[in-house]
This record gives C-alpha cells, sequence and structure tokens, in this order.
C-alpha cells in the first residue's frame, strides 16, 4: 500500500515489516487520533481459505488476552486490500534487533526473560500456546515493557472447553509449524504440543541472549532440526565461566528434551527467574562486588558472546559487533588479542597463492572417483520392521528417507544415519506413494502419491524433518532429479494415449515446465524412471528401451543433451534392464542397477566409455540406489520374501500351515485343486518358477514343470485333463498347456513381438481359454480367447478407450470379473458382466479398486473375494456382487498374503501366505582415502582429464 492511502478509518504512514503470516504497516487512526499497527494478509493468498482461517485465528486467540506484556488487539476485518487486524503500535526494537547490535547485561536479559514469562502465564492459563516465541516475535518499548507479538501460530491447548475449538485448530500429527532454531523437540518431530514447548522456546531465546547465538543450529534446516531433536547444548559455562550457578540450573530445566523432566508451568519458570534477578540486584545493592581478577561481573557488564568469547568458542558470524569499543575491552581483554590474530591472517593470506596452486596440482592428479570405488565395499543393515521402500540419501550422507508400512498404512521417514533416530514426516495413510528424492541441500524431500484410483501420481514438497507438503504437479511418473545448482529439476511422465515417455525439465522456484524430449523422438519405446543429472549440468542419464517378445525388450544407457535437446546411446552395451543411476560427483562415473537372469546388482561404470565393475556380487537382489556426494555411500534396498501353503476354513479364525516356510516361496504366483484334493502350485526358483504338485495335506509335494522359465497362474480344467499356464521367459509371455502330470507342454498363443500374453483362464465348458493381451506399443491390454485344442487366437472383450487385465470367470461360468482402466489416465475399476455364449455383455456393476492387489470369485458366483491392505495388514474379504459393503474373511494381524484360491469343494481357501523383509543397507567404502573423501568436486574438461592421466 502507499503512504497516506486511507484503510478504512486508517490512514497508512509506512510499511514497518513483513513476514510468513502478512505485511505490517503503521497506521493513524482518524477516528480515536492513534498510532495504530496494521497487519495485511498479502494479496496473494486472499483466496487461500486455511491462511484467512489462520489469519482470524490469530486475531481471536490474541484479542482474547489482556495483558501488559501481550499485545493488543484493536480491530479486525476485511477490505479491498483483504483481511487485515488492527493492533497497538509498539515503539521499540524487537529482541533480534537489540541482540545483533546492543551490548545487554544479565539483568536486562533476566528482566526480558520475565515479562515474556508472564505473558506466557496469561496465554496459558487462557489455554493458549503460542509455538512461535523467538526474538523476531518479542519487542522491547523504550521504557522496557516487553511485548510479545504473533499469535499468528498459537492454537487452542489440550484441555480447552470448546471442543469445536479443538477441531478447527488441532495440528495434523508430523506437523512442523514453527522456527526451527526455537522448536521444541516434540514440536520438530511433528508431535501434539502443549505449554511446555514455549516453555523451552523462551530457554532458546534466554540462551541466545547469554552466548549470542542459538543453541541449535545446522547449514540447513534439515540440520538444525536434527540439532534440536538429538543434540545437547554447549553449556553456558564455557562461554560466561563466571555466571550464577542458578542462571545454568534454569537454563538446563528449561532446555530438557523430554518435557516430563522440563519446567511444567511457565509460572514456575518466571519464579525462578524473577528470584535470581532478585538475588543478584540485592547482591549489588548490599556492595559486594564480583571478584574482577576470578570472573567478571555480569550485573552490570556485557554478557554477549562477542563481547565474552574465547577463541576455542567462535562466535555465529550473523551477529552484529556491538558500536561500543569500550564493550569489548571490558570483556576479558579480547581486544589486546587481535592483533596476533591479523598477523596470522596476513601470513595465511600471503601464503594461500602458492598453497592453492600445489594444493589444484596435487588434486589432479589424484585419482577419479569411479576409477576403484567400492572396490571393497562394507554392507551394513539399518534397523527397521522389514517394511521399506524406496530409499533415498541425502548429498551429504547424513539422512536417509524412505516409505514405511504396509499398503493401506504407509508413511515417509527420515533417518539421521550418525544417531539411528527416526522422524515419520507426516501421517499414516493408505495412499502409496511412487518416488522420493532428496533437495540438493537436503532441506527438502520430493515425493509422488498416487492417487486412490491409481490414475495419477502427483508430485509433493515436505520439509525434510516435517511440515506441511506442498502440491507442485500432478502426473510426475518417476522420482525427480536435480540440476547441480538446485534451479531446476527434471522427471518422466508417461503419455498413455501415445505410449510415450516424454522428459520435462522444471524451474524449481516458478514451477514453469519445459518439454526435454519423447521417446518416440528419441527413437525408443520407453525411458527408465529413475533420471540422473549430471555433475556439470550439462546432461541427464538414463535408460532406454524398446520393446520386443511381449516384454520390456533390450535397454542401452544413454544420455540427453540438455541444451541440444538430443538422446545418444553411450558405448555400453544392451541390457534386459537397466537404471537407478547415480552420478559420481567429479563426473567421471555412475552407479546402476542391472538386471539379466540373476539377481539385480550394483556396477559401478567409468563415463564416457564404459567399464563395468561390480560393487555387490551376492544372491540378492538391490533395489532404489542412491549415492550420497562424496562418492563414499550408497543406500540400496534388499528384499527377501519367503511363503508357505496354509488352509483356513470359512468361517474359522485359525489357519493351518500345510506346508514349510522357505526361501522358495510357495504358491506366491498361483494355487489351484483337483477335484479329488491334490494341490497344484508354483514354487520359486531364482528368477524362474517351477510347478509342483502335492497330497492336499501339503504333503510328497514335487515339481512336474521345471527348466522352463517362468511358469504361473496355473489354471485346471474342468475335466482335470489339462492344466494351462502362463509362461515368461527370455522376451517372451505366452499361454502354455500341459497335461494334468506335467508332460506335453505345447504354446495355445502365437508369437507376436509387440504384445504379451498374461493371466489364462478356462471357461466352464473346459473347451475355451481366456486371457489378457497386452499391446505394449498402444499400451493397452484387451481379451483374447484361443481354443483349449490349439488355433487361432481371436479378439473377445476390446474398447479403443479401455484398457483390460485379470479376468475371472465365475464357477457358474454366467459372468466374467475384470479390472478395467482408462487408457489416458489409468484410473482403475473392478467391473462386472455376464458372460453368455463365450461374450462379454454389458457391465452391470462396478467397484473402486482401491487398494485391490487380487481378486476371484467366491464359490457361490454371488460375490467376491478380495484380498486389500486395511491399516496396513493384508486381508481377504467379500465384495457382494450386489454392491453392499464388503466383510472380513480373514483377520490375519501380520504377515502377507500372496496369493489365494477356493478350494475345489468351495469349503476351504487356500492361501499363500508369508513375510517380505526389506533391508536398508548401507555400502561404504572402505578404501577411500582422506583425498578422496574431502575433495569430490573436479573439472571434467580435457586439459583436466589430461592432467589426471
Amino acid at each position: 500500500m502507499r503512504t497516506d492511502e486511507r484503510f478504512g478509518r486508517y490512514a497508512i504512514t509506512s510499511k514497518i515489516g513483513e513476514g510468513g503470516m502478512g505485511e505490517v504497516y503503521s497506521a493513524h487512526d482518524v477516528e480515536l487520533d492513534r498510532t495504530v499497527a496494521i497487519k495485511l494478509l498479502p494479496g496473494e493468498f486472499t483466496e487461500d481459505e486455511e491462511l484467512r482461517v489462520r489469519f482470524r485465528q490469530e486475531a481471536r486467540v490474541v484479542s482474547a488476552l489482556n495483558h501488559p506484556n501481550i499485545i493488543t488487539i484493536f480491530e479486525i476485518g476485511e477490505n479491498e486490500h483483504g483481511s487485515f487486524l488492527a493492533t497497538e503500535f509498539v515503539e521499540g526494537r524487537t529482541l533480534r534487533e537489540i541482540i545483533q547490535n546492543e551490548s545487554i547485561t544479565l539483568t536486562r536479559i533476566l528482566r526480558i526473560v520475565e515479562q515474556t514469562a508472564q505473558a506466557l502465564v496469561a496465554a496459558h492459563e487462557a489455554k493458549i500456546v503460542h509455538r512461535d516465541i523467538k526474538p523476531e516475535n518479542i519487542m522491547v518499548r523504550r521504557d522496557s515493557i516487553v511485548k510479545v507479538l504473533d499469535f499468528g501460530l498459537a492454537k487452542p491447548a489440550a484441555g480447552t472447553d470448546d471442543p469445536d475449538d479443538l477441531k478447527k485448530n488441532k495440528t495434523v500429527p508430523g506437523t512442523v509449524m514453527g522456527s526451527a532454531r526455537y522448536m521444541s523437540p516434540e514440536q520438530a518431530r511433528g508431535l501434539t504440543v502443549d505449554e511446555r514447548t514455549d516453555i523451552w522456546s523462551l530457554g532458546v531465546v534466554m540462551y541466545e541472549m547469554l552466548t549470542g547465538s542459538a543453541p541449535f543450529n545446522g547449514e540447513t534446516t534439515a540440520d538444525t532440526i536434527a540439532s534440536v531433536v538429538y543434540q545437547e547444548p554447549e553449556p553456558i559455562a564455557h562461554f560466561l565461566p563466571g555466571a550464577p550457578p542458578e542462571l545454568h540450573r534454569i537454563l538446563r530445566k528449561a532446555l530438557q528434551k523430554d518435557r516430563e523432566e522440563r519446567y511444567q508451568s511457565v509460572k514456575d519458570l518466571a519464579l525462578d527467574v524473577k528470584e535470581l534477578l532478585f538475588e543478584i540486584e540485592h547482591e549489588n545493592n548490599s556492595g559486594r562486588q564480583t571478584d574482577s581478577t576470578s570472573s567478571p561481573a555480569f550485573t552490570e557488564n556485557p554478557t554477549i558472546i562477542h563481547k565474552t568469547i574465547s577463541a576455542n568458542h567462535p562466535t555465529d558470524r550473523s551477529v552484529v559487533m556491538p558500536s561500543k569499543p569500550s564493550a569489548v575491552m571490558n570483556a576479558g581483554g579480547q581486544g589486546a588479542r587481535r592483533w596476533p590474530l591479523i598477523a596470522a591472517a596476513l601470513i595465511l593470506l600471503t601464503c594461500l597463492p602458492m598453497a592453492g596452486y600445489g594444493l589444484f596440482n596435487w588434486y589432479m592428479a589424484g585419482p577419479v572417483m569411479a576409477e576403484n570405488a567400492f572396490d571393497k565395499p562394507q554392507i551394513s543393515r539399518i534397523n527397521t520392521d522389514g517394511k521399506v521402500l524406496m530409499p533415498a540419501i541425502s548429498n551429504d550422507g547424513k539422512y536417509v528417507a524412505y516409505v514405511s508400512g504396509e499398503l493401506g498404512a504407509r508413511s515417509l521417514v527420515v533417518r539421521q544415519i550418525a544417531t539411528d533416530s527416526v522422524v515419520t514426516v507426516g501421517p499414516t495413510t493408505n495412499v502409496n506413494f511412487w518416488a522420493i528424492s532428496f533437495s540438493p541441500t537436503g532441506d527438502h524431500l520430493y515425493y509422488s502419491q498416487t492417487r486412490s484410483d491409481g490414475s495419477i501420481n502427483t508430485l509433493y514438497r515436505v520439509p525434510t524433518l516435517g511440515g506441511t507438503p506442498k502440491k507442485l504437479i500432478d502426473d510426475v511418473d518417476s522420482a525427480v532429479t536435480f540440476s547441480p545448482d538446485g534451479q531446476q529439476f527434471a522427471f518422466m511422465r508417461h503419455t498413455p494415449k501415445l505410449n510415450e515417455d516424454v522428459i520435462f525439465v522444471v524451474d524449481t522456484a516458478t514451477l514453469e515446465m519445459q518439454q526435454l524430449i519423447g521417446s518416440t523422438e528419441a527413437g525408443y519405446d520407453f525411458f527408465s524412471n529413475r533420471l540422473a543429472w549430471s555433475p556439470d549440468g550439462r546432461r541427464l542419464l538414463l535408460g532406454a528401451g524398446k520393446r520386443q517378445g511381449g516384454t520390456a525388450g533390450e535397454m542401452v544407457i544413454a544420455e540427453v543433451d540438455i541444451k541440444e535437446k538430443t538422446l545418444d546411446p553411450l558405448d555400453g552395451g544392451r541390457f534386459f534392464a537397466v537404471g537407478n543411476f547415480a552420478w559420481f560427483s567429479d563426473g567421471s562415473g555412475y552407479l546402476c542397477r542391472e538386471n539379466q537372469t540373476g539377481p539385480v546388482q550394483i556396477w559401478r561404470s567409468s563415463y564416457p566409455t564404459a567399464d563395468f565393475h561390480p560393487v555387490t556380487n551376492d544372491f540378492n537382489d538391490y533395489a532404489e540406489i542412491g549415492l550420497a556426494a562424496d562418492g563414499k555411500m550408497i543406500v540400496a534396498l534388499k528384499a527377501d520374501a519367503s511363503s508357505s501353503l496354509w488352509r483356513i476354513g470359512a468361517g474359522e479364525k485359525e489357519a493351518v500351515q500345510l506346508t514349510v516356510d522357505g526361501r522358495n516361496p510357495e504358491g506366491t504366483f498361483g494355487i489351484a485343486q483337483t477335484a479329488g484334493g491334490r494341490l497344484v502350485y508354483t514354487r520359486a526358483n531364482a528368477k524362474e518358477s517351477d510347478i509342483w504338485i502335492s497330497d492336499a495335506d501339503g504333503k510328497n509335494g514335487r515339481s512336474i514343470l521345471s527348466d522352463f522359465g517362468a511358469a504361473v497362474v496355473p489354471v485346471i480344467t474342468p475335466d482335470e485333463k489339462y492344466i494351462v499356464f502362463n509362461r515368461q521367459k527370455g522376451r517372451s509371455s505366452k499361454v502354455w498347456r500341459m497335461d494334468a502330470d506335467g508332460k506335453n507342454p505345447i504354446q495355445l498363443t502365437d508369437d507376436n513381438d509387440d504384445s504379451g500374453d498374461f493371466s489364462p483362464q478356462v471357461s466352464a465348458d473346459g473347451q475355451t481359454v481366456i486371457f489378457q493381451r497386452q499391446y505394449f506399443l498402444k499400451d493397452k491390454a484387451i481379451f483374447m480367447k484361443v481354443p483349449i485344442g490349439g488355433g487361432a487366437a481371436t479378439e473377445l472383450y476390446t474398447d479403443e478407450s479401455m484398457g483390460f487385465f485379470a479376468p475371472r470367470l465365475s464357477p457358474d461360468g454366467k459372468r466374467i470379473a475384470f479390472g478395467a482402466y482408462d487408457v489416458n489416465n489409468f484410473e482403475k475399476k473392478l467391473m462386472i458382466a455376464p458372460f453368455t455364449d463365450g461374450r462379454i455383455g454389458t457391465v452391470e456393476r462396478q467397484f473402486d479398486y482401491n487398494l485391490i492387489t487380487q481378486f476371484a470369485w467366491s464359490p457361490d458366483s454371488k460375490s467376491l473375494t478380495i484380498l486389500t491392505s486395511r491399516a496396513g495388514v493384508p486381508n481377504l474379504w467379500r465384495q457382494h456382487t450386489d454392491g453392499s459393503a464388503a466383510t472380513p474373511i480373514t483377520d490375519f494381524t501380520t504377515g502377507r498374503i500372496y496369493n489365494f484360491a477356493w478350494s475345489a469343494d468351495g469349503k476351504h481357501l487356500l492361501i499363500a501366505r508369508g513375510s517380505t523383509n526389506n533391508d536398508l543397507l548401507l555400502v561404504r567404502d572402505s578404501l577411500k582415502t582422506g583425498k578422496e573423501a574431502t575433495l569430490t568436486f573436479r573439472s571434467n574438461s580435457p586439459a583436466a582429464r589430461s592432467a589426471r592421466l
């Protein structure tokens, strides 16, 4: 607003400040002839209902308090400029300005703390918690009266008489609000706060007034919050060796991390401060002075850190030096020590150019990071519950973020590696996570979440150790990767209509997007969903592939020139699957995950000429690798699964285990039962899957089909003459048939390089096999049918706008259930339609597909049995086809259900049940030298490469 602009009854005189909740102006109240302060919500946020509610909340909270140390509110209103508050105008300085620019004595500090505490006593008695006590929110008038400002984060405390107020102002668990350096540990962790959080913050302010810097600090916001939660402040005795013992006790009690050991009432803190102030003033009035030879007098001498600090405790350089030279000289003769330090600095400056030249030559001659990184890796496990996914590591190697929990109850977690301390970022949700990345500074996490209908992944940003997530971009199908300066990030988006993967570059500040290149334009069918921005900022590294033989086909490692918008493959060969790239920070090479027929391992390669070396070489699968910027630490995921066959009767609570748990999971890819009771099931063997048969009790199991690739989804024909199954081997996925004893396997569906065949079902008359055909080049699936005796496959059900999957025929053969998705946005539904004369009729019922992982018809053909996770535990439910609510069938509290089927007589459920343990691993480079560990950024110019050679 302009000077002299009218604001209702107020005439604006000048702008005096601004903050996260608005701008503040001084104004003249024309009607009452007084100076007031006008706090105005910024115009660009006037349509944000949440901010407007919070703005009004501040007004209501403050107006309920009537205390000489709390700012008085005169009016709340709205006009063409937006919402505003009119409050008393406080002539004075903020405590921040005083700390930075004035000499301050202990008695003055205690008077400020006492008055601030008295303001909080009044607020707490009114059941109000401020939650943002800091020097900026404490004003000291010219007459030394303290005024506490800005109740913008205040909320009713627990126990308020108005339940509606609690509902309106309740903080979402996991949400962090306030200023990082002054947060209490419980506030920093996103826990519910009470009055004791204000006591902590006031203790931090008191510490800062005494020493000149906050007790908890870090290079980034995340580091600061971690310091608040996990580190102890340096005792003030290091700064003020002659301070009264009672002062130490008050600070220790105010800054107890366990709030049960902290002051339980701010009134008690105020009384202790008042008593200490009385003792000091009484001592001075009695004529007793502190012995200046043993320790300085803290009564009327400056005690701020930059006036008393020794060389062993360097000051925060953000603190402004005092204007009075005598203040420095009075602080133990610090001024006399400056000349040796200045002389040493001059010598250092003279030597630095020569030392820098020698250091440069030494450094450039050193080995590049990709040459021997992780030649002898040390692998250790981070303790978790085994239910973790998608790990990412911060550039500084201090934090690991990951998704924790089972489908239906997952949360975003950040772990500090050094202390093994964990913070849950935000509440548990039934929405699935897609990908996680740290910002370059480590202050924020960028993650994608999938809509409940499975249609679109949305990108969010949240502070690393908790806060309010901010929605950024819809339709983000990969993790984001940042440019070295953090000003841009890139991601990949899949376009279903064109069946194309497209890379976008986004301005981090404005979110302005530019299309970089698409897979079709580059001559490929798809890109990997993990991109890596090179350290020199010029290129992106990714996997690019072509589909063939009904599977993903083959891939190459490629680089995209960001400026030229071109893609070129590197000379690294061809791969079945390659991705999850991570650059070494000197640009000399990268890490990746590569998969052929064996376990997925981590590899290291030089750049630009490929020179692959294994980092891991074992029987485990490694997933979602991340590399710290210093090239010394990898975070990865290792998955171990075990399962066995179980049986549970309809209506029974106790399940019976039929086979033994083992590292070769049984039944996870299919279970069936013959009329005679024999079990037919899959048994995993490394990357392949065999088909086994056993007695009804699981005994006498034996393989009837092996060395056939991955044989999955066995289905028994009604006459029990054949077993139909899906065979996946190499780059092909087709439907096969074999005799009931495993002999005479015959391929039923034809070879086709642009499609794969999945999910076979056999009609009630046993004459037709129905299956799903996935057209990769069209990004679409349709239903096909083929005679059981062999012949040409024909279309059964197709729609230009829809794709279909997982056909399931009812036991009576009259209806079919199947999954369907919109080819434009992948929104999924579970549908039911009549099945008559070998044709699918009009859909008669549909359900949301949210959190369903598998479904099948119940024996009565009147309901579906669905596998879903609720509260994070997978269980089976009965979904009635009339649309009524689903009812539970099983009530497992632990473990996973991987697959299920009804017994031949319909009286029992056969379940493949077990557990998946995802270990979070740290892979450290045991051979890193100090030189490599410290200096990681180097030029990759031709001259630099020559120097290294």
